[in-house]
């Protein structure tokens, strides 16, 4: 499970660090807050494909230490997805829904990982079209989110099932659309992984070799599964 492992870190999203600055703005009107997640549900439902510019902060928690990265996203039903890292170095994570790889072309190696639909964590699920929030996690405003604009609903969203990968879970969602415009997640080791989303565009039509992978010749394929075999 290492592979999956690494695109959680990738793809997750949770709550605020310990010590985060309150947002000093007053907030959005809000709506009953089952009503924005049955809202927020909706929009993805609805979308066939999704794609996106991100940028991502990972915070890591023993040394204290921020690195980042950006790069494109996309998803399209049933449960294709596909990463490409554009800085600071070049990798993608791409799956078509029954194997996940990641690839390093810096590094000429390529790891593949057999990947079934009930093996998909729920915050990964949700975005490629399988999952259900109200159903995996338990969802309320964000007492103090530190993160979004007055603009924004800040939700935080508690595993109903403990995961080692996920403590909690910050959605800062778009008040006019409902898209998913950040999230920030904690994981057990407090360490934190704020990914934010741009140019945001559903049901543009992607095409499914985007979600397919065949290794350059000279790669080397490592098959996660079988190692420590």
């Amino acid at each position: 499970m290492w592979l999956l492992s690494s695109l959680l870190a990738v793809a997750g999203a949770a709550a605020p660090p310990s010590g985060a600055a309150p947002a000093t703005s007053t907030a959005a009107p809000r709506m009953d807050v089952k009503a924005v997640v049955a809202e927020v549900q909706k929009r993805y439902d609805s979308a066939a494909d999704f794609r996106a510019r991100f940028t991502q902060t990972l915070t890591s928690a023993a040394m204290g230490r921020k690195t980042s990265s950006s790069g494109e996203v996309m998803f399209k039903k049933p449960g294709r997805m596909r990463w490409d890292y554009e800085k600071p170095d070049k990798s993608s994570y791409i799956s078509d829904g029954n194997l996940l790889w990641l690839y390093e072309p810096d590094d000429k190696q390529a790891f593949k990982q057999d990947l079934k639909a009930s093996q998909l964590p729920a915050a990964l699920a949700f975005l490629t079209g399988k999952g259900k929030l109200a159903t995996e996690f338990d969802i309320t405003y964000a007492s103090k989110p530190g993160y979004g604009t007055p603009a924004d609903y800040v939700l935080t969203l508690s595993p109903k099932t403990a995961q080692p990968q996920v403590k909690t879970i910050l959605f800062i969602v778009d008040q006019k659309t409902f898209d998913v415009r950040e999230s920030v997640i904690i994981d057990g080791q407090s360490n934190v992984n704020d990914l934010t989303f741009s140019d945001i565009r559903v049901n543009t039509r992607l095409p499914d070799t985007q979600f397919k992978f065949t290794p350059p010749a000279g790669v080397r394929v490592i098959d996660t599964g079988k190692l420590g075999k």
